[in-house]
């Protein structure tokens, strides 16, 4: 499984497995309302405007996942980590496969970077400590109505592959 750079033309295939990634992670997770609103349309339309804009890098296994990374959006933050990895989905068909290695590894380099995830989430936060990252801070927040942890993992160093 070789990632390559995703282009406007895969906007479709983005939507549908960011939308089957948050079925398969979250469902008992998170409240249904939550997972539902995260429907093909709206993610359709997400991909489409962060493809035209091309502010981050998207790499894409077509049918299996895709990582996005860019410029750090937390100004307090930037100095430290200037890069962020903003999103990385693998389906469960593709768990264990190397897949969510090579998708980090091909939108981030050497450099520290910095990545939020669900407290819930916990194959993420393992998979994030395995290549390297370090709990930096719990953010409670709010999504929908319910009240959530957010974790934030710094990489001082970038990447360390296993």
């Amino acid at each position: 499984m070789t990632p390559r750079p995703a282009t406007p033309d895969d906007a479709r295939d983005l939507a549908a497995i960011h939308v089957r990634a948050w079925e398969e992670t979250y469902t008992g997770l998170l409240p249904p309302e939550e997972v539902a609103a995260r429907d093909r349309t709206r993610r359709l339309a997400q991909w489409q405007g962060m493809l035209a804009q091309g502010r981050t890098r998207v790499a894409l296994i077509p049918g299996f996942g895709f990582a996005q990374a860019g410029p750090q959006r937390e100004a307090a933050l930037a100095a430290r980590w200037p890069e962020e990895l903003l999103a990385l989905y693998v389906l469960k068909s593709g768990h264990g496969t190397g897949a969510g290695l090579a998708l980090l590894s091909a939108v981030l380099g050497a450099g520290p970077f910095s990545a939020v995830v669900l407290k819930c989430n916990g194959r993420a936060c393992r998979f994030y400590e395995k290549t390297g990252g370090r709990l930096a801070e719990e953010r409670p927040v709010t999504l929908g109505t319910r009240p959530i942890i957010d974790l934030l993992y710094v990489w001082d160093n970038g990447l360390k592959l296993p």
